[in-house]
């Protein structure tokens, strides 16, 4: 009786998990980012992969090519990985999320403004919107905690799910 206790459990939490595998999917984006640091003000074009493992969580890695410079800092770039928690509001295709990890940011310092090329905590929140079943548009306001200085950052951009 053990024996037949302990299968039906198992099979009871792989059935459990189809649904949840079922919506696993991988997805990309790419948008513009801007950061505010202490004494500029740079952005730069942004990617991002990311897997989600369910409609509820997912990791996602991003890299920042700096393509707009302030008179005070010449912005090289920034990478990250992150968790992404998500909560869908209804059926709408709306949703809403936090994200936390670790972000890089190389910025050259000119005057006021000192160089930052060190990585810290980088945390946020954002929403989004599928619009059918590959595509979406996504917003995001993050902060990166490091020891050089501090970044704000909004990131604008599309996303396309595999």
């Amino acid at each position: 009786m053990k024996k037949f206790s302990l299968m039906a459990a198992v099979a009871a939490a792989a059935m459990m998990a189809v649904p949840a595998v079922a919506h696993a999917e991988w997805y990309a984006g790419a948008g513009y980012t801007q950061y505010q640091l202490d004494e500029a003000d740079v952005g730069g074009v942004t990617g991002r992969v990311g897997y989600r493992f369910n409609p509820y969580f997912a990791v996602e890695g991003e890299g920042t090519v700096g393509v707009d410079d302030d008179t005070n800092a010449d912005f090289n770039g920034a990478y990250g990985a992150y968790a992404v928690g998500t909560l869908p509001i209804g059926s709408s295709g709306f949703n809403v999320h936090g994200r936390a990890g670790y972000n890089q940011i190389d910025v050259d310092g000119a005057g006021p403004q000192p160089d930052i090329d060190a990585g810290g905590l980088s945390y946020g929140a954002g929403v989004g919107w599928r619009i059918g079943e590959r595509f979406g548009l996504r917003a995001d306001v993050t902060r990166t905690d490091t020891d050089d200085g501090d970044a704000d950052a909004i990131s604008l951009g599309g996303t396309i799910n595999f």
